[in-house]
């Protein structure tokens, strides 16, 4: 961890809710913010003139941005970076060994106020950092942060990081621990699940340990849900502030699937996520 903060902008709306969701994050923890923009290569197969255009414009842009963003925040500290290449593979090497990287979504569609982003999803499933991704319009709307347990060391890091967001933000933290996913098959012959065990309240309880005493003001509260994992989160989480899951690490083609549970939340969208990565070993 070296305390920066990278910030995807593309030029579109989007960007934009991502670097000021960045800025109120990093403000509040003192962190470098380095904004990115990638043009993208592929304009040297029509003409180089049109790529140092491309570039010259990005670096003027990101420099006016960098500018207003100290002005606003004044004693953070915010540089521009412009790059050429591939535009995902060029911001993650970029984010490699940041805290956090930051990113807008590219949205394909809404679907009952959900939004469906397949390039966030990419990203995230890809990116080596945490990745906190940010619908357009929500950087700082919704209510509460919500955060997924399953017992690994995976989800108590996200659970380290939603109470920190939740109690900085000054929100309602839930923890949710789907206890039992059932498969379609099991769905048919039982209809009527069963209580959850003395077990699967412990996973929850010993996730939640210790946060009220590090967090005295904290509201936290447990939830455990009779649901598969992603509609538990999805339902606990629309509406809301922040939505944080963990992911375990994969490694060849594997990894672009972050974790089913993750992936198709970030393929949804229901509020801002964050996806907090295995810390490198």
């Amino acid at each position: 961890m070296n305390n920066r903060i990278v910030v995807g902008i593309n030029g579109k709306p989007s960007g934009d809710a991502a670097l000021l969701w960045a800025l109120d994050y990093a403000n509040a923890r003192n962190d470098e913010v380095e904004l990115v923009h990638v043009v993208d290569d592929k304009w040297t197969t029509v003409t180089r003139s049109l790529t140092g255009t491309a570039l010259l414009d990005a670096e003027h842009e990101l420099r006016s941005r960098a500018e207003r963003a100290v002005e606003e925040h004044p004693g953070l500290h915010v540089h521009p970076t412009v790059l050429e290449g591939s535009p995902i593979d060029a911001l993650l090497e970029r984010a490699d060994g940041a805290d956090l990287l930051v990113i807008g979504t590219h949205d394909v569609g809404r679907f009952q106020g959900v939004v469906h982003s397949t390039r966030a999803a990419h990203v995230a499933a890809l990116s080596t950092t945490s990745v906190a991704i940010v619908p357009r319009g929500r950087e700082r709307s919704g209510s509460g942060v919500v955060v997924g347990v399953d017992g690994s060391a995976s989800s108590v890091a996200a659970l380290g990081f939603g109470a920190r967001e939740a109690d900085r933000l000054g929100q309602t933290l839930t923890a949710v621990y789907a206890w039992q996913a059932l498969t379609p098959w099991e769905l048919v012959e039982e209809l009527n699940p069963p209580d959850p065990s003395e077990s699967d309240k412990m996973i929850l309880a010993e996730a939640v340990a210790g946060l009220a005493e590090e967090y005295p003001d904290l509201s936290i509260v447990q939830s455990l849900s009779r649901v598969l994992p992603v509609d538990a989160l999805m339902n606990a989480s629309l509406g809301g502030r922040l939505l944080v899951v963990g992911t375990h690490g994969r490694h060849g083609v594997a990894k672009m699937w972050l974790g089913s549970v993750s992936h198709e939340l970030v393929l949804a969208m229901p509020c801002a996520v964050v996806v907090v990565k295995p810390a490198a070993v």
